[in-house]
Parts: C-alpha cells; sequence; structure tokens
C-alpha cells in the first residue's frame, strides 16, 4: 500500500496515545478543535495531560534524536507554564506502508513502528518566525511508564506551585 495520508497518519497517532494511557489507567479524549494546540488530553483522578500529536514515516534520526520541526504558535502554546496541563509533544513514527501499521494474531497485537514524546512546558522562548527545531530522544518512548513519569510531573508543578 501507498504511503499513509497525513489525516490518516493523524488518526493513527491517536492510537498510540490510547494505548499509553489505558495501559497507565488514565482516561482519554480526543480534542475537535487544536485551538489550544492540543490534540488529545490525558487525564488522572486530579490532573491533566496535553498532546500536539505529530505523525511521519520519514523520520530524521541523528545522534540519538528524532528531529521534528514545529509551528512556533503550537510551540508557544505548549511551553507556557502557565497554562493547566503539562504540555508534550507525541511524535509517532511509522512505516512507510499503512499495511504494516496495526497488525495482529491471536496472540499480539502490534502497533508499527514507535512513539516518542517531548515535554515542551518551560521550554525557552524562540525568536524564530514560523518553526523552531526540536531534538527527541530516542529514549523518551511512549509508554505506560513513560506517562505515568509525564502525570507524576504534572502533578508536582501543582504542588511546588499549589
Amino acid at each position: 500500500m501507498a504511503d499513509g495520508v497525513s489525516k490518516q497518519k493523524e488518526r493513527f497517532s491517536r492510537a498510540w496515545i490510547v494505548a499509553a494511557a489505558a495501559t497507565a489507567d488514565y482516561t482519554y479524549e480526543i480534542v475537535a478543535d487544536d485551538e489550544r494546540g492540543v490534540d488529545m488530553t490525558v487525564h488522572s483522578s486530579e490532573h491533566t495531560l496535553d498532546f500536539q500529536l505529530k505523525a511521519t514515516s520519514k523520520p530524521d534520526l541523528q545522534d540519538g534524536f528524532l528531529i521534528h520541526d514545529l509551528d512556533v504558535r503550537t510551540y508557544n502554546l505548549l511551553r507556557s507554564t502557565t497554562r493547566s496541563a503539562y504540555g508534550v509533544l507525541a511524535l509517532i513514527v511509522l512505516g512507510p506502508d499503512t499495511s504494516e501499521w496495526h497488525v495482529l494474531d491471536h496472540d499480539v497485537t502490534t502497533l508499527a513502528k514507535c512513539a516518542y514524546y517531548l515535554p515542551l512546558m518551560g521550554l525557552p522562548a524562540t525568536t524564530n518566525a514560523a518553526t523552531v527545531r526540536l531534538k527527541v530522544p530516542l529514549d523518551n518512548l511512549l509508554t505506560a511508564d513513560a506517562m505515568r513519569s509525564l502525570m507524576n510531573e504534572e502533578a508536582a508543578r501543582w504542588q511546588r506551585n499549589g
């Protein structure tokens, strides 16, 4: 099959957030209008993570990092320390063949290839006008444990500021 179109990648990237959130025992919702730079939110009983989802089938890998250019408006919205929820970029890497994105048999279901995250809250301002280049560490796999860790960071932020 052909390389997935942008909307198809966007829809599939939600599956990664759903899987990690559900495994961590968090609820989630799709944001219908991403005016705030948010595509999905994940909720614990007290705190919220806001995710901007991006997907690519042509990752730019450099020295242990996944390079991604994010638009400045979204970057500024998610890096703000005054926002009510912790802003996170989720970068989903997909293979070029859409038929390999979701594979299952009687024993296992696989989402291919991988998902990474980068907390944006508190990152420095940029003087760029259009995009800001981000370096997402390849160690930042978006797992259920990572989701719990992000939620713990959000809880700690509220304790410091509370």
